[in-house]
């Protein structure tokens, strides 16, 4: 998820996989969202650890269904507890190393609607991922074709039909507007002066 220009947490990622089909207009509650990887076992009664994809870990143990993959069929989760890196989850129904150690590399899914809501302003990356982009005075440039997770402050990747690519952070200053409804994002170039 991005946040409105010069908010700096990024809460939960959200990458298609294969909704491919969903749109920047689809509701959260209608959605898959990433909250983690099984990266690793934990003791021998089929405990996991996920790293979380998430600057909310608090919001991890709150869970109790979980979602593999693209797999639709709910995991039910007990006893959800680690840090803000990594989790250690107890799923019904894994009882075992070996059984544990199948799920290594699973991607860890949640609905929407099991997550505390959004902020004002604030949008997973499904959202923005194909809006149209603007510069100020109106000139269409492109697509926001992608969104980087950088560290301190998320890149927008905005492709014009020609497939050349410009870069644009999630500044303030930068991405002065958007507005998913209205299919527009409104960003001003980064102007650097020679010293």
């Amino acid at each position: 998820m991005t946040l409105a220009p010069d908010r700096k947490p990024r809460p939960w990622r959200q990458t298609a996989g294969s909704q491919d089909d969903i749109s920047p207009g689809t509701p959260p509650d209608d959605v898959m969202l990433i909250v983690g990887r099984i990266v690793g076992l934990h003791g021998v009664r089929g405990e996991v650890k996920m790293d979380v994809y998430s600057d909310r870990p608090e919001e991890i143990p709150k869970l109790r269904r979980i979602y593999f993959d693209d797999d639709p069929t709910p995991h039910v989760i007990a006893r959800p507890r680690g840090t803000e890196r990594q989790a250690i989850l107890k799923i019904t129904g894994i009882d075992d190393r070996d059984a544990a150690e199948a799920l290594r590399g699973t991607i860890v899914r949640v609905k929407g609607n099991q997550l505390a809501p959004r902020e004002d302003g604030s949008f997973y990356h499904y959202q923005l991922v194909g809006l149209s982009v603007y510069l100020e005075d109106g000139t269409r440039i492109g697509k926001l074709a992608e969104v980087l997770e950088t560290g301190e402050v998320d890149v927008y990747v905005v492709r014009d039909d020609t497939g050349r690519e410009q870069l644009f952070p999630a500044l303030a200053d930068v991405v002065l507007e958007i507005d998913p409804t209205a299919d527009r994002v409104i960003v001003r170039p980064l102007i650097y002066e020679d010293a």
